[in-house]
């Protein structure tokens, strides 16, 4: 055929173009997506620029792996644009090999260095790794996408934390759990508490994506985003419905990491994920949670923290993120104070030791359970793991605090009051 194609990457994206005397064709592939069986899905777009005119021969789904799959869009090209110079079939092929051999090249091998510096390197106070994945869980309602988006403005903004300077970088959050509405509702509350600590100040929001499939799906238009506007500090919200939603599958969770390390390849940024806890079946003797799931997400996090919370008063929460495991070294809690106020929301140091009896993280799963809709005392129980007593007492607690009643007769639910998250 005489003519040698250029193969274009970019992050999440190939584009093959081949240079003919009467027609420019190019070979679009993003959305690729491996599979175990040895397939490789993408979303396949061929256009043909013919005398300042540009034509969409193709635009659709493709495993670039298969042989058939190749050999019939071929045919089919060849029904929709036929020229002496060009042959579909070398095209394709052609095209599918050279975006076959850069996926599975991987990344060079190269001899270590030495560095500067062996501290490890964080981007807030001690809670994010820089350019590394932690994970953070507990049950719902203990205000986990509060913090990831209290981090990610810090982050946007370079502001302090407890004392620490922070390096501004760009942030996105990839949201799962709500709508974007809610998501900037919360987080103008928490900008609002920001402008009361530091007046003045322009606080600026962190990039946001709805997603509604799993990452692997959305993997290119992600990693386009990421290195389009060089973000360092990634939030996942959450865990489950990122991966697939069988967090208990121990592939699923294998092929999230791949997938996050891939997309956040291009800049090196790190990330913050959220995720919840389960019952009393996944409970270390010590009264810590573990986060739902596969063995892998504690493996395959270099820093777990868990969160707890118990209010202090009404619109007042304090909170507690302690480290469950961390590859780093030793860490020490971390304390926050959560005051809602009308339109804001102010975080401020706590003491982390204030936070996390067993009676208030049953309170907390208890909470969690209601969320879903009202409960009896015995499914309560059952939910999770804890005695008829205990349950008992957290909900005695719970109505005293305003926050759960029992309306009908042996039937819980919640007032309304608070903000879960």
């Amino acid at each position: 055929m005489g003519v040698t194609p250029r193969l274009a990457a970019a992050p999440g994206s190939y584009a093959v173009t081949w240079p003919f005397s009467d027609a420019e064709v190019t070979f679009g592939a993003d959305r690729l997506r491996s599979h175990s069986d040895g397939r490789l899905q993408a979303r396949v777009r061929i256009t043909a620029h013919i005398d300042g005119e540009q034509l969409v021969l193709h635009h659709g789904a493709l495993n670039l792996a298969a042989g058939r799959s190749r050999s019939g869009l071929s045919k089919d090209l060849e029904g929709r644009l036929s020229r002496d110079s060009l042959n579909w079939d070398q095209v394709i092929e052609e095209s599918c090999r050279l975006i076959l051999e850069c996926e599975e090249q991987g990344s060079p091998t190269n001899r270590l260095q030495p560095v500067a510096s062996i501290d490890v390197k964080y981007m807030l106070g001690r809670l994010v790794l820089d350019g590394l994945p932690v994970l953070s869980f507990a049950p719902g309602g203990q205000f986990k996408s509060f913090v990831s988006i209290y981090k990610a403005l810090l982050i946007e903004n370079g502001l302090p934390f407890q004392g620490e300077e922070t390096r501004q970088a760009n942030t996105l959050i990839l949201d799962w759990e709500v709508t974007e509405q809610e998501a900037a509702r919360r987080c103008t509350m928490i900008a609002n508490g920001l402008r009361q600590t530091y007046i003045g100040a322009d606080i600026k929001f962190p990039l946001y994506r709805r997603c509604v499939g799993p990452i692997q799906d959305e993997a290119s238009d992600i990693a386009k985003v990421i290195a389009k506007h060089d973000v360092k500090f990634v939030v996942v919200d959450s865990a489950g419905l990122a991966c697939g939603g069988d967090v208990a599958s121990s592939e699923l969770t294998i092929q999230f990491f791949n997938t996050l390390r891939k997309v956040t390849a291009s800049t090196g940024a790190a990330a913050d994920i959220q995720t919840h806890t389960t019952k009393a079946d996944r409970r270390e003797e010590n009264h810590h949670r573990l986060p739902i799931g596969s063995i892998y997400w504690e493996n395959l996090a270099r820093i777990t923290w868990e969160l707890r919370s118990e209010q202090e008063r009404s619109g007042v929460y304090r909170l507690g993120l302690f480290p469950r495991k961390c590859n780093m070294g030793h860490l020490e809690p971390v304390g926050l104070r959560m005051v809602f106020d009308r339109d804001a929301l102010l975080v401020e140091p706590g003491l982390a030791i204030d936070v996390g009896t067993e009676q208030g993280v049953l309170q907390a799963l208890i909470v969690s359970e209601l969320e879903r809709g009202p409960a009896k005392i015995a499914e309560l129980v059952e939910a999770t793991g804890a005695t008829d007593g205990a349950v008992r007492t957290a909900l005695t607690r719970l109505k005293k605090d305003g926050r759960a009643d029992n309306p009908d007769r042996g039937v819980w639910t919640l007032t309304g009051e608070g903000e879960p998250a």
